[in-house]
C-alpha cells in the first residue's frame, strides 16, 4: 500500500518547454516566409488629364443639356392590335403585357429653347454640333418627373442620329426645377 500512496502522492505536471518551443519556431517560420504586398490597399484609378496636380489650364467642357417634361401625363392604356382598333383603359392590374399612353404630351427644352416635337430637337442638335464642329461634344439627357424610359429613348436616338457620340443620363427630378 504504501506504493500506491507513494503514487498519489506524487504530483504530476506537465512540461510546457517544448510546446512553447513548437510554438515560438511556428512563429518564425510565418514570419520569415511571409511575403508583404507593397501594393496592397492601393487603388489604381486612371484620373483625368484635365484635373489634378497638371499645371495647364484645361478649357472646360460645355455639354449639351436636353431637358425631357412631361407637360400632359395622359391616360394609360392596352396597346392597339391594329391601328383601326380603339384604345382600351389599361384597368386591369393582372394585364401583364405591355402598355402606352394614350394624349400624352411632352416637351424639351435645349438651352433656352423650347420644343414639342422631336424633329425639331434633332434638327436643333445637328445645328448645336455643326457650330460647335467638336466631334467630342457631350449631350445630358435630363428627364424630369413623370419621365418614363419610353419617353427618353427616342431622345436618345435623336441625339446618336445628330452624331452625338458622348451621352449620359441624369438623374430623374421629383419636382419641376425652373
Amino acid at each position: 500500500m504504501s506504493l500506491i500512496t507513494d503514487i498519489q502522492a506524487e504530483k504530476i505536471e506537465m512540461d510546457m518547454t517544448p510546446m512553447i518551443d513548437v510554438t515560438f519556431l511556428l512563429l518564425i517560420f510565418f514570419m520569415c516566409t511571409l511575403k508583404f504586398k507593397v501594393l496592397e490597399g492601393k487603388l489604381t484609378a486612371y484620373l483625368p488629364k484635365d484635373v489634378g496636380v497638371n499645371t495647364s489650364d484645361a478649357p472646360p467642357v460645355e455639354k449639351v443639356q436636353i431637358d425631357i417634361h412631361v407637360t400632359v401625363e395622359g391616360r394609360k392604356v392596352k396597346p392597339r392590335a391594329k391601328p383601326s382598333d380603339p384604345y382600351v383603359a389599361y384597368d386591369d392590374p393582372t394585364f401583364k403585357t405591355r402598355y402606352v399612353f394614350d394624349g400624352r404630351r411632352l416637351s424639351y427644352t435645349i438651352g433656352t429653347q423650347k420644343f414639342t416635337d422631336l424633329k425639331d430637337v434633332q434638327d436643333r442638335l445637328r445645328k448645336i454640333k455643326i457650330a460647335r464642329g467638336d466631334d467630342d461634344a457631350p449631350a445630358v439627357l435630363q428627364p424630369y418627373a413623370g419621365s418614363i424610359m419610353g419617353d427618353v429613348i427616342p431622345v436618345l436616338d435623336a441625339a446618336v442620329a445628330a452624331k452625338f457620340k458622348d451621352i449620359t443620363f441624369g438623374g430623374a427630378f421629383a419636382k419641376h426645377i425652373k
